[in-house]
């Protein structure tokens, strides 16, 4: 018996030595040095899962700076210029307010605290860079969030600011030293720091300029005045590059802008066809003809292109006082298609008013009182939205499927773009706001009207918006 104890417990140490050894031989094998063929087969596997790992963060990485970028672009926007852009086409990719909710507004008294105290006949708002530009007869420099003012520019009573553009760092206006646009003596083309609108430069041109609106672009400011004569100016310097005279007796249509071609319309004989109305395409760098398109002649209306054309996607659109709006080829200036969108018993029936263009539409004001959205492709009148005998004849903004416009004496509308349907509107007669970073900026036209310490003048609209206007 117990020499069977003496054994089992041998045996016993018999077995725990032979794991012990065998767990050792395992340890030792881990532990062997990977023949070299074996280490370069590791080696490059592990090198080409580092580099798809190092691929997929590159993309990530990519896609959230893409995402970033694309954000950004969608949240902040800019309107340099009347119409919204170069091609004027009064479109925005800016987010656009669905309720007349007040981020910021500038009253009577507002105004007076400033130092202002002139007239309120608010020319066309920009905004660049997150900063608004109005010049009701001084240059204000507003912040786009908060309506705070950055500087102000005081030209004195002999200033009247017509229009506005920005871009290369420096707001451009151009200004007439006198009112009565009958009779105006020759203008000025100015250049202010956009920073801090200390004044950089100044061109005087030939006659005043009663109603076109300077266009940046390519470098350039593209501005035509009252002798019927076009002007490109050097953006940096205020040197001429270019002067062009039209076949014109006025210029009141402002230039567009695209692919390297300047698009104006001019006003001709207003009552008699001795000299007609055209729209010229103008090579940007020198000025130099590339065609130019004659407006349909009506005994007794008005013949001329008032209108600011519109361009996009080689398509010029541009309305003319007579009552016909035409849509012509960018490339040779052939016709497209036209459509007589008034035809009333006065002789200034049409629009001078520039088109949105969106949405496969084209969507335009009328002197007799119509708002119309008409079909790019052909001209057709999808809806339209009767205003009465209210002048409808402002320049429409269009974003986020929505439609901002204003007729004279009433209100200021948001529409559908869809379908004319009436979001919300309020009561500020013919304005052409302005849009960018999802703010809408609206003058009061009706302001002088009833002017009292608490009349709105300025006001900016969004959905972040708290306040109500009338409050």
């Amino acid at each position: 018996m117990k020499k069977t104890i003496i054994f089992g417990i041998v045996f016993l140490i018999l077995i725990i030595f032979i794991i012990g050894c065998t767990k050792q031989i395992e340890e030792k094998k881990e532990t062997l040095p990977t023949p070299p063929e074996k280490a370069a087969e590791g080696n490059v596997e592990k090198k080409a899962e580092e580099n798809v790992s190092q691929k997929i963060l590159e993309k990530t990485a990519e896609n959230i700076i893409n995402d970033s970028e694309k954000a950004k672009k969608e949240t902040q926007t800019n309107w340099p210029m009347f119409h919204g852009n170069e091609a004027r086409t009064g479109f925005s990719i800016s987010k656009a307010p669905s309720k007349p909710n007040v981020v910021w507004k500038w009253t009577f008294d507002d105004f007076m605290k400033a130092g202002y105290n002139r007239n309120f006949e608010m020319p066309w708002i920009i905004v660049n860079n997150n900063n608004a530009l109005i010049a009701p007869g001084d240059i204000f420099s507003l912040s786009l969030k908060t309506g705070e003012k950055i500087w102000m520019y005081v030209g004195g009573y002999e200033f009247y600011p017509r229009g506005l553009a920005a871009g290369d760092g420096k707001v451009f206006v151009s200004a007439n030293t006198g009112d009565n646009i009958h009779n105006l003596p020759p203008a000025w083309i100015y250049a202010l720091d956009e920073s801090t609108g200390k004044l950089l430069w100044k061109y005087q041109t030939k006659k005043g300029i009663s109603h076109a609106l300077p266009l940046f672009a390519d470098g350039r400011v593209f501005i035509g005045d009252d002798s019927g004569a076009m002007y490109a100016l050097d953006a940096g310097t205020g040197n001429l590059i270019w002067k062009k005279q039209l076949d014109a007796e006025v210029i009141h249509s402002s230039a567009a802008f695209d692919n390297g071609v300047i698009f104006v319309g001019t006003e001709g004989s207003a009552r008699s066809n001795a000299m007609p109305s055209y729209l010229y395409a103008l090579k940007a760098s020198d000025g130099s003809e590339l065609w130019k398109f004659k407006v349909d002649y009506i005994q007794g209306k008005l013949n001329l292109i008032h209108s600011t054309p519109s361009v996009l996607d080689g398509v010029v659109y541009v309305g003319s006082e007579n009552g016909y709006f035409y849509a012509v080829s960018a490339d040779n200036g052939e016709l497209i298609w036209k459509n007589l969108i008034a035809s009333g018993s006065e002789e200034l029936i049409g629009t001078s008013a520039a088109a949105a263009l969106g949405y496969g539409k084209v969507f335009i004001g009328t002197y007799e009182g119509k708002f119309l959205a008409m079909d790019q492709k052909d001209g057709k009148i999808i809806w339209e939205y009767n205003f009465g005998k209210a002048n409808a004849d402002s320049s429409p903004v269009l974003a986020d499927n929505k439609v901002y416009f204003g007729a004279e004496g009433g209100h200021f509308y948001s529409f559908d773009a869809d379908n004319g349907e009436v979001i919300w509107k309020e009561k500020f007669g013919k304005s052409s706001a302005a849009l960018a970073s999802g703010i809408l900026i609206v003058h009061n036209a009706l302001a002088e009207d009833n002017l009292n310490p608490n009349t709105p003048i300025i006001i900016a609209f969004s959905d972040e918006g708290k306040d109500s206007l009338w409050q």
